[in-house]
This record gives C-alpha cells, sequence and structure tokens, in this order.
C-alpha cells in the first residue's frame, strides 16, 4: 500500500481517528488495560522498547498508551511502508514526554527479518493493518513477532476482523493493477495454512457481511459530517483492500505459534462498526 492516498498528508485518515469510527478509543482503553498489572511490576530504571506496525503519521492509539503511565519510559520504533507517513510522525507527530527516543523506519511492516530492528521489545503494536493480510501472511508475521517479542511481552492487534463463521472473501491475486501479497511467496513460513474457516471460499459475488460492513461504514462516516468525498475514498480503499480473517483464525494461528490470546469484541457496543472490529492482546508466555 505505498503511498495510498487515504493515508497520505491530505489524506482522510485524521478522520477516521478523530471521529472514532473503528473504535480507536475502546481499542486503546482496552490495551491500557491489559498492560496495567505487566507494567506496575516492571523496573522502572529500565526503558520499555515498543514496536509499532505500520504505524501510519498518526500514531495516536499507541501514542496514548504509552501516555497512560507517566512513571515509565519508552523507545518507540516505527515502521510505515509509506515514506512520507514516515516523515509526518518523525517530524511532527507529538509524542508524549515520556518517549525518550524515537526510530521511524521506511519498510515492510510484514516482512521484519528484512528491517533494521533492535533485538528484543516489549510491546508490540498493530493498528488497522492485519486485515489486509491473507492467514498465511498472519502466520508469518507472527512468526517474526515471535522472534522479537520478550518473554511476557506483549502483541496488541486492534484491527478489522470479520463475523467468526462468516464467508470468507479471498484477497484477489492483483489490486489496482499491482501484486496484492504483502510477502513474497517463497518467504512465508506455509504456502497454504489450514485453519478452521480457510476452507469457506466464495465465488465472484460480495459476501453479505461485507456489503453491511461497507454500508456501516458509508453511514457512520456521513452521520459524523465526514466530507463525502473523503467518505467515498475511504470506501473505495476499504472495497479494494481489505480481507479481513476472522478473530477465530487469528487464535488458532497464533495459538499455534505458542502465544496465549485474549480476544475483545465490540459487538455489544453502541458503536455501527462494533460487529467487525476487535482488540486483541496476544502474549508470549514466561519461560518456566
Amino acid at each position: 500500500m505505498r503511498r495510498e492516498a487515504l493515508f497520505s498528508r491530505s489524506g482522510f485518515y485524521g478522520f477516521l481517528l478523530e471521529s472514532n469510527v473503528l473504535l480507536h478509543r475502546e481499542a486503546t482503553r482496552d490495551v491500557i488495560a491489559a498492560l496495567e498489572s505487566v507494567l506496575d511490576g516492571y523496573d522502572k530504571s529500565q526503558t520499555v522498547p515498543v514496536l509499532d506496525l505500520a504505524c501510519g503519521g498518526w500514531p495516536v492509539a499507541i501514542a496514548d498508551v504509552m501516555a497512560a503511565f507517566p512513571d515509565i519510559h519508552f523507545h518507540y520504533t516505527g515502521v510505515d511502508i509509506n515514506p512520507d507517513q514516515v516523515a509526518m510522525a518523525a517530524s511532527s507527530f507529538p509524542f508524549p514526554e515520556n518517549v525518550t527516543a524515537t526510530y521511524l523506519i521506511e519498510g515492510n511492516a510484514w516482512d521484519l527479518d528484512e528491517l533494521d530492528l533492535g533485538a528484543s521489545y516489549f510491546l508490540i503494536f498493530s493498528g488497522m493493518n492485519l486485515h489486509h493480510g491473507t492467514a498465511e501472511e498472519i502466520n508469518h508475521l507472527g512468526h517474526q513477532i515471535k522472534k522479537r517479542l520478550q518473554p511476557g511481552g506483549r502483541f496488541a492487534s486492534h484491527d478489522v476482523y470479520r463475523p467468526d463463521n462468516a464467508e470468507y472473501l479471498p484477497r484477489p491475486m492483483l489490486i489496482d493493477g499491482e501484486a496484492a501479497a504483502l510477502v513474497k511467496p517463497d518467504r512465508l513460513v506455509v504456502q497454504h495454512l489450514e485453519t478452521s474457516e480457510s476452507k469457506r471460499q466464495t465465488g465472484n459475488h460480495e459476501p453479505d457481511w461485507r456489503r453491511d460492513y461497507l454500508e456501516r461504514m458509508r453511514y457512520t462516516l456521513l452521520e459524523r459530517g465526514a466530507d463525502p468525498d473523503g467518505a467515498e475514498s475511504t470506501l473505495r480503499h476499504m472495497r479494494s483492500r481489505d480481507y479481513p480473517i476472522s478473530t477465530r483464525e487469528l487464535q488458532q494461528i497464533m495459538e499455534g505459534i505458542g502465544f496465549d490470546v485474549q480476544i475483545q469484541r465490540y459487538t455489544n457496543t453502541a458503536e455501527p462498526l462494533g460487529p467487525y472490529v476487535a482488540t486483541c492482546i496476544i502474549t508470549l508466555p514466561e519461560i518456566s
């Protein structure tokens, strides 16, 4: 998604954050709650290393998480494939005062072995990125995260997921005339991953859940005062780029790698997109 217009300096993603269409506030709250007990016991003389995958130019959610622990110092590393987003985060994003170092990298957040990263991180965060990947690509990323996450550390994912048992819409080979793969196929851990729902394929039709998802997005954006052109650009992006797995598939993938998984769904909230958003807290168990 290099140079995707939605995420450029003049793009519309800032409105999505401000209007809470995708439940960034709820996700931030739940990540903070998941970290409170573990960070209470963290050595305050040590700096907490954080890795933010597909950070964008407005890494608001993870910044708010770090700001919630003012007595702890954080080292922040952000990765994004869009060069203007990296430049924006590096030059103008107001990180909290307790973030004592920032390192912004232009690169593919789906293939960490190709990046100049630190040895390990206590917290790895991914906001609104996993829904672009296939089960095989998410499995590949999970293995790379496991190599870089400290024992007892957390991988937090705030993202769009299709409902469990809903029909899977496979991502096409090409999007806008370009190869859609986020990871080179020969680098994947497995070429085909059997999950509980991997055989639920569809034909050329658009599943009911996806039509509902896009209609809820259109309604919410316009109801909250979105510019109609901006709303349409968001919907075009989602229609061409969003092919989410389910939370049940994510749990199966991550538990198969060796993580513990907790999932917070927002189905019962008043937010229209609640049925399609979840926060997943994925823990690398301590070495016994």
